[in-house]
């Protein structure tokens, strides 16, 4: 499977620690396929699965399972969807492909319901894949996916990310990391690494924002 492919069909499980217990109205930003908000309305209950998305193809599959698809760039859209109205909002993977990251969270904020929830998934720049071949080896290369995705027009690090969700006026409760290995050997080692050290290996920061009540 190419990895565009690959992405657009990927659900996201792991931000499964960060939806609230209830969730009627979902919103997704950068959909793909819809098989992440599937699986959501299966697990959750969802009684209104929505998504954005900006590549066609993806959209024609996603409307085949979703309650409603729009298709375009969320920078430039307007959404028609109540102020006040939605539980959950995703963006996984999506903030850095923007140009205005800071303005796309402020505009999804007024959508949520007060005490609604926002989850943003970022690639880590700090990353040993990044920065160990700069540090050793002068190499930048972009790829065709992955944190030097060719597409990634903005890059963060875990405080910066925190920073992006807050600056839209929500309240982070709660940041969670991939890439560290989930065994109980694992979980021991990484209690001990220093956090700098620890950094190095977290592959993407999975960022919960709450709206004020």
């Amino acid at each position: 499977m190419e990895p565009v492919e690959k992405y657009f069909n990927y659900t996201r499980k792991e931000v499964a620690p960060l939806i609230p217990q209830k969730v009627e109205r979902v919103l997704e930003i950068g959909c793909g396929a819809g098989n992440t908000l599937a699986w959501l309305k299966k697990d959750k209950g969802c009684t209104w699965t929505c998504g954005v998305e900006i590549s066609p193809s993806a959209a024609m599959q996603a409307g085949k399972i979703l309650d409603e698809v729009y298709v375009g760039n969320i920078e430039s859209m307007d959404l028609p969807i109540e102020k006040n109205s939605l539980d959950l909002i995703l963006c996984l993977d999506v903030l850095e492909h923007t140009i205005d990251p800071w303005q796309v969270m402020k505009k999804l904020h007024q959508f949520l319901k007060p005490k609604g929830t926002i989850i943003v998934s970022l690639p880590n720049i700090r990353n040993k894949k990044v920065i160990f071949p700069l540090l050793f080896k002068g190499k930048w290369e972009y790829q065709e996916a992955g944190i030097l995705d060719r597409t990634h027009l903005r890059f963060f690090v875990r405080d910066s990310a925190i920073q992006l969700v807050k600056s839209a006026g929500f309240d982070v409760d709660m940041v969670l990391s991939t890439g560290l290995g989930s065994s109980r050997k694992s979980q021991r080692v990484n209690r001990l690494l220093p956090d700098f050290i620890r950094s190095f290996f977290e592959y993407q920061y999975l960022v919960r924002g709450i709206k004020a009540g």
